[in-house]
């Protein structure tokens, strides 16, 4: 049984990636090993996508989730994403929680795009407890209505770290929809594993001797607290025998007026280390965080416990291996005939960028030439009859510049896409050879070679032009 493939939107520096894979180990507990593999992971922010390529064996996109095709992202099973959460939280509220009114909290349509036209089984996805609310209890439903249109059941539920054996109290929502009204039928969301003895903080607390005295309050702050009004929220410090309150991401900026959690340890207040940040959030201590506190903090903050999606991904998994194990063995969502048919009519076969530009250099210098002369073998896309010249201008991608580059890098209809280009080049090659044979020259110019070498492209057809006329084969 191979792998179920996923893809990751959103996917900060890994939490959820790493739990949905699983094969780690936190507390001294494994986390077993899914059936599953990251096929894509795409990110805006290029800081935790650094924290993520340190950790997994495929690379994190750092892109612009909006400006992303979904035809280049390579067929799955599994979507992911905890879309942004700081329009839905409670604690958003400098500016007020726009919800999806923000941009974004509009970021879900993304999702939801992406779930419409590639189809995977099924998906995940994370919010923060105020998305239930958010908008005086509007934009949720919407959110799950969006969903349901692009094909799925789909269902819900709040979910506390601290209940699955995560030193933290932290509330999140859960949507998980499937293709499959049999598969979803069998779906259950995973129940509590610590419901009563929940793990303390001390567990993942750093011995004193072994912290760094900078994360310790200054003299001056603790007094700053003391000094405060009563209203004001003083030093959150920790109970050790408890969960952590939710950590933030920013523990860098952590203050004693906030509520910011912190510690107090041998009458002394100081802020969480990175590690012990991570700890809390549940990553296993061989997860690499190597960037400054700052952004470390950031990635830590607005990461998804790892544990906590293990026990959904777990459940999603027994339910698919109980009512439609052939999932695994169902061939990945392929573009339909009609809609690769639109696609390829929105492809330029003339009048491209790098053709118009070449022509208009040539114009400007007081060439006259024919474009693309339907009485001539090949069409060329620049021809000087008089001279018997014909060029063409060549995309490096759907002419096979470097063929086994190329074919390697196509994701989606690996088969039909290989098999076009393939002709692409014999096709050219039928073309070269017969102009030739007819005492014509040809040349070809690639796409790059035109945007960053233009001159010499001229220059090359300058000297071709000066030559004595050719005669008629």
């Amino acid at each position: 049984m191979g792998p179920l493939k996923v893809a990751s939107l959103f996917c900060g520096c890994g939490g959820l990636d790493l739990g949905l894979i699983g094969g780690f180990e936190y507390l001294n507990k494994q986390y077993a090993k899914h059936p599953a593999e990251i096929v894509y992971a795409v990110d805006f922010d290029p800081y935790p996508c650094s924290i993520y390529n340190e950790n997994f064996e495929h690379k994190c996109h750092t892109e612009d989730i909006t400006k992303v095709n979904s035809s280049d992202i390579p067929p799955h099973h599994i979507l992911i994403g905890g879309f942004p959460c700081q329009s839905f939280s409670v604690v958003a509220q400098n500016p007020p929680r726009l919800g999806y009114k923000d941009i974004k909290g509009q970021l879900f349509f993304e999702m939801v795009r992406i779930l419409k036209e590639r189809k995977p089984a099924m998906f995940i996805a994370e919010n923060v407890k105020g998305i239930l609310s958010a908008n005086q209890g509007q934009a949720f439903p919407l959110i799950l209505e969006s969903f349901r249109n692009a094909g799925y059941h789909v269902t819900y539920t709040l979910l506390n770290s601290s209940d699955f054996g995560i030193p933290q109290k932290r509330e999140r929502v859960f949507i998980v929809g499937i293709r499959d009204k049999k598969t979803f039928e069998n779906f259950k969301f995973p129940t509590p594993v610590t419901p009563k003895e929940k793990i303390p903080l001390s567990r993942v607390v750093l011995n004193e001797h072994d912290v760094c005295e900078k994360y310790y309050f200054s003299d001056k702050a603790i007094e700053g607290m003391i000094k405060a009004k009563d209203k004001m929220n003083k030093g959150r410090a920790q109970n050790l025998d408890a969960p952590c309150n939710t950590i933030s991401a920013h523990l860098s900026k952590a203050s004693l007026n906030s509520v910011d959690p912190v510690l107090y340890i041998n009458n002394k207040y100081r802020r969480f280390t990175p590690l012990e940040a991570a700890r809390i959030q549940s990553f296993p201590d061989d997860f690499i965080f190597s960037g400054s506190d700052t952004r470390n903090y950031r990635a830590i903050g607005n990461a998804v416990p790892p544990v906590l999606i293990w026990h959904v991904s777990d459940a999603l998994f027994k339910a698919v291996k109980s009512f439609n194990n052939q999932i695994f063995q169902t061939e990945l969502y392929k573009t339909d005939p009609e809609k690769r048919s639109y696609n390829m009519s929105q492809i330029k076969s003339k009048n491209t960028k790098i053709e118009l530009k070449l022509r208009k250099a040539l114009w400007n210098k007081g060439y006259r030439y024919r474009v693309c002369p339907k009485d001539l073998f090949g069409k060329p896309d620049i021809a000087f009859p008089s001279h018997k010249l014909a060029i063409f201008c060549d995309s490096a991608f759907w002419h096979g510049k470097k063929l086994d580059e190329t074919v390697e890098k196509i994701k989606t209809n690996h088969e039909y896409w290989s098999d076009k280009i393939m002709k692409n080049k014999v096709r050219d090659d039928k073309v070269n050879d017969y102009l030739t044979k007819s005492g014509w020259t040809v040349l070809r110019f690639w796409d790059d070679e035109i945007n960053y070498n233009l001159e010499n492209c001229i220059k090359n057809i300058e000297d071709h032009i000066k030559l004595p006329l050719k005669k008629a084969a």
